[in-house]
């Protein structure tokens, strides 16, 4: 290895030296009497202007490898002491990119070549040591926790590299391995694009093994059910330097004999197609596809049936001034019904704790201040719980709100405060043991200005959605892959079953109230079974950064050679080479007084 390798620029004197042999002086002839005058009479064999055949004497060869050796010696060459080299975490792209094929291979299939040829390597500033611990670089960074003490198990370990990741968070993962590795531990990361900041130098190596190309895909689709008529919405990108031709089929499945949609067109450079379009009645689960590319992942895409069963809601001893604004509400959310008998939420006016009625399920209660010396306008600024799913694009900007602003003393706010104008709570919500809600909201509808707002709306919009989410089933059953799909069990559920589209069968303990978030990390349909039946759920890639492919490419940055390393493990050979150039001058010299006592 060579610590300065610009030295090597010394080499351009080689072809200097070897040169000057090629031109030698042209004696003239002249006729003499005599040669005895003469001090050499044999013709001259000193450099000069004119070429002639060329001539080799020995001392070239001495003096080229004296020149070779200094040049060698001025770039700091080191030698590997040890066999195997410090401790390795191997970090794996996870994503999906690294499935894009170019030249009859795929960037991962790219990556495991080279792999398995550093794992034999035992020499070199980029062999790897033993032993080696792999992490996974998807959207969580996955320890695997085989370690790896030789190159066979290197490769099996390796063999459980699946990438299906919508994104690969390789910082996060630089950290985790920094965090469990001691500071001798060299890190080396696989993936197919140059890293997004500086990193370190001396402990972490970067390859990446990608390649530029064309790609088209889908980024985004929904499908809804509104106003008795199934839509579905796609977007097409067109990630590439040129025009593409598009050619897109909607088909529904299993049989793939009715065909709704086929597109033919052509998309621009960075163009973004949009589809709209509407399934006829009854229609089950339907298949998008695009034509082959680089990236066939992101060109299929299964979409079931939106969930369509609407949210029983109770109206219950409303006031007359808010109870017309919360029917209306209710009525156009488009995924609720009002119902007299079972209902799975109830608006009520009142304390819930003095009601006389069977409690519901979900209750939400509305309380008003009665003296109104007591009510006050608020204005803002308003504090909104943004972690929470009823602020979810809530805004009250401009809304006056009155309430009272001493609810705590006067009227029951129980439970975590959501919506709050200062210390004064207007909405907030309280968990029961079962697994139930009760959301409280306090305003005076006389003074405020909240009902008349769109602000109002969204907020029963976010309400009924909410509770839609702990109804039993899936919340969704079109997901975007890496996001969590929530399932609710039923009562009587102690354990359900998990299918994924290729993986094994997971059975997982439940508890009634809460729901289970199920991760999803490969494309297709998720079977759920439960005591109340089997659920389904699709994952679509729709990520628009990972299908681009334009800024792929082949390169290393970084390197193992910190200080330290070089200390620990190198040793420095210029000595031996100037060593060997001093014994080659020292030759020289003896064979030019030797030549020159024989010629005396």
């Amino acid at each position: 290895m060579l610590t300065i390798p610009w030295a090597l620029i010394g080499l351009v004197s080689l072809p200097i030296v070897f040169g000057i042999y090629f031109f030698r002086t042209r004696s003239r002839r002249y006729d003499v009497s005599s040669l005895f005058l003469w001090v050499d009479h044999r013709q001259a064999t000193q450099s000069g202007r004119k070429i002639q055949q060329l001539q080799l004497p020995f001392l070239i060869i001495l003096e080229m490898l004296v020149l070779i050796l200094l040049t060698i010696a001025a770039s700091q060459p080191m030698f590997r002491t040890e066999s195997i080299g410090n401790p390795t975490i191997i970090i794996l792209d996870a994503s999906y990119s690294m499935l894009a094929e170019t030249n009859n291979s795929t960037t991962q299939q790219r990556a495991i070549r080279d792999l398995h040829r550093m794992f034999s390597a035992q020499i070199g500033s980029q062999s790897i040591g033993y032993p080696i611990q792999f992490i996974l670089a998807g959207a969580k960074p996955q320890l695997l926790l085989n370690r790896a003490k030789n190159a066979v198990e290197a490769r099996n370990v390796l063999e459980s590299w699946s990438c299906g990741s919508p994104v690969a968070e390789i910082e996060t993962a630089i950290t985790l391995a920094t965090n469990i590795s001691t500071s001798g531990t060299k890190i080396l990361v696989v993936t197919d694009h140059l890293p997004n900041n500086e990193i370190a130098e001396g402990r972490v190596l970067w390859k990446s093994y990608g390649n530029r190309s064309d790609n088209l895909a889908i980024i985004h689709a929904s499908r809804v059910f509104q106003e008795n008529k199934d839509r579905v919405l796609l977007e097409i990108a067109n990630f590439s330097e040129k025009a593409q031709k598009l050619r897109l089929s909607i088909t529904e499945l299993p049989t793939q004999r009715r065909l709704f949609r086929q597109d033919d067109q052509i998309l621009e450079s960075g163009q973004t197609h949009l589809i709209r379009t509407v399934l006829p009645q009854n229609t089950g689960t339907i298949e998008v596809r695009l034509d082959k590319d680089s990236l066939t992942i992101d060109n299929h895409l299964v979409m079931l049936p939106s969930y369509r069963r609407p949210i029983r809601v109770g109206l219950d001893l409303l006031s007359e001034d808010i109870a017309d604004k919360i029917k209306k509400a209710v009525e156009v959310s488009g995924i609720a019904t009002i119902v007299s008998e079972h209902p799975e939420i109830v608006f009520r006016s009142g304390d819930s704790e003095q009601q006389s009625l069977a409690k519901p399920d979900w209750l939400v209660s509305i309380l008003s201040e009665s003296d109104s010396s007591k009510v006050k306008p608020f204005v803002g600024p308003f504090v909104l719980d943004r972690s929470h799913p009823l602020t979810v694009g809530l805004s009250l900007e401009g809304v006056v709100w009155a309430a009272s602003d001493t609810a705590n003393d006067t009227l029951p706010m129980r439970g975590r405060a959501l919506i709050s104008a200062g210390s004064v709570p207007l909405v907030t919500e309280q968990r029961q043991h079962n697994g139930s809600r009760v959301l409280t909201l306090q305003i005076n509808n006389q003074f405020s200005t909240l009902t008349t707002e769109p602000a109002f709306p969204i907020l029963i919009w976010n309400i009924l959605k909410y509770r839609s989410y702990h109804t039993v089933g899936m919340a969704a059953n079109n997901l975007k892959l890496g996001a969590e799909a929530e399932f609710v069990p039923a009562k009587e559920d102690k354990t359900i079953e998990i299918q994924p589209p290729h993986g094994q069968l997971q059975t997982i303990m439940v508890t009634f109230g809460n729901p289970i978030k199920i991760p999803t990390e490969e494309t297709g349909i998720y079977r759920v079974k439960s005591v109340s039946g089997i659920y389904e759920f699709a994952v679509g890639t729709l990520s628009a950064e990972e299908s681009n492919l334009l800024n792929l490419t082949t390169a290393t940055k970084g390197n193992w050679l910190d200080e330290e390393t070089l200390r620990t493990e190198f040793q420095p050979i210029a000595w031996l080479l100037l060593l060997s150039a001093l014994i080659i001058v020292m030759i020289h010299h003896w064979f030019i007084s030797v030549r020159n006592v024989q010629k005396s």
